[in-house]
């Protein structure tokens, strides 16, 4: 049964979307489901495309480069809500977590509640970043990350605060059907009757040239001792697909069974398609986490702690690592998902009953911040 709040509240939502990385789209969509379900607050998510955005998720959304809207909403809104995904690190950038505390010490200097929602926080590594995500998170009013290692890295930062910790944003997601997926990959030709086995692949920054042989050696030792269908999958859709385009034109005429899809496709179409893939062989985090939601067996090449994290969570370890992985150990990894596959499928699976607990919890969490 859906509660409600006796007045209608407005959440602002501050996170890296419209930028066409599906994983953060994911995100805003279990976001957005996730706490309707809880309560009928407005929701106004700051995005770099904002037509886009509302178009897609039927919220109100506003330009997040704009600052004079951005302090109009923070003035008007109830709760700053930061999440989820991956924004407070310095990994990737040096000045986006500059971005992300700016909008929560506004939120703080007008008054209103904070919430850190399922992130994944760290590595944080410059000491200025460290100092201020230190000073702020002590006092906002809630936090919740996605994951234990999260917490730990919160905890070695100095935020002497009670840490929920929960599962990824997109656990939160309705699921859709599988029957949209189905008809992506028969408009590519692909064979129904073997097993489909799909590659996210992504450009890590100087191990690009190296990561594209190495999968491209992957993918012809699979296909050489076994018969099944290769799907190349892009996730965050410029960047991957251009990756996963060289891989394809590489090995297109040596193999018929291997496919890229082209198409841009949106969060549904996206999981949709991977509830007809077999095996999920992915450097990306939400590769992982849309096989586990959809009943791909997941194989994780990390290039972040996220990676190590998430599959802690489904109690295997991290064996494949972007910096060093061989283009065998790949194969091997693939070879046994294919030889025990309903058993691994089923030992997955069993975990997706925890993830859906857990999103309710910091859904729940939201609404009881929202109340008080």
């Amino acid at each position: 049964m859906t509660n409600t709040l006796q007045n209608k509240e407005k959440i602002l939502v501050s996170g890296y979307y419209g930028y066409n990385n599906i994983g953060d789209e994911a995100i805003l969509k279990g976001l957005v489901d996730g706490i309707s379900s809880k309560c009928d607050a407005d929701i106004v998510v700051l995005s770099k495309n904002p037509d886009w955005t509302s178009f897609k998720y039927n919220v109100k959304s506003v330009n997040r480069s704009n600052i004079f809207e951005i302090i109009k909403e923070v003035r008007d809104c109830d709760m700053i809500l930061s999440g989820g995904g991956s924004l407070l690190q310095d990994v990737t950038s040096k000045k986006s977590i500059l971005y992300y505390l700016a909008i929560l010490r506004l939120g703080l200097l007008y008054k209103k509640k904070t919430f850190i929602y399922s992130q994944g926080i760290g590595p944080i590594t410059l000491k200025r970043n460290r100092y201020l995500t230190k000073k702020i998170l002590n006092k906002v009013d809630f936090i919740n990350v996605r994951d234990s290692q999260s917490a730990r890295e919160l905890n070695e930062l100095g935020v002497n605060r009670e840490v929920l910790v929960t599962t990824d944003t997109v656990f939160g997601i309705n699921k859709p059907s599988k029957d949209e997926g189905k008809l992506i990959l028969e408009g590519l030709g692909v064979k129904e009757e073997k097993l489909n086995i799909a590659f996210t692949i992504m450009n890590w920054k100087n191990y690009g040239s190296r990561t594209i042989e190495e999968i491209k050696k992957s993918i012809e030792i699979l296909l050489g001792r076994e018969d099944v269908n290769v799907i190349l999958i892009p996730f965050f859709y410029h960047l991957d697909l251009e990756v996963e385009r060289k891989i394809y034109n590489s090995l297109r005429e040596k193999y018929e069974n291997i496919y890229l899809v082209e198409e841009y496709l949106h969060v549904e179409s996206y999981l949709s398609l991977v509830g007809n893939i077999d095996i999920m062989v992915s450097m990306r985090l939400h590769g992982l986490v849309f096989g586990t939601l959809m009943g791909a067996y997941p194989i994780g090449i990390s290039y972040d702690p996220k990676i190590d994290g998430f599959m802690k969570e489904l109690d295997r370890v991290q064996r494949l690592y972007v910096e060093n992985f061989k283009a065998e150990e790949v194969a091997e990894e693939v070879f046994f998902a294919i030889s025990n596959l309903k058993r691994l499928r089923e030992e997955t699976n069993n975990h997706l009953g925890k993830f859906y607990s857990l999103t309710d919890e910091h859904n729940e969490a939201v609404r009881e911040i929202l109340m008080r």
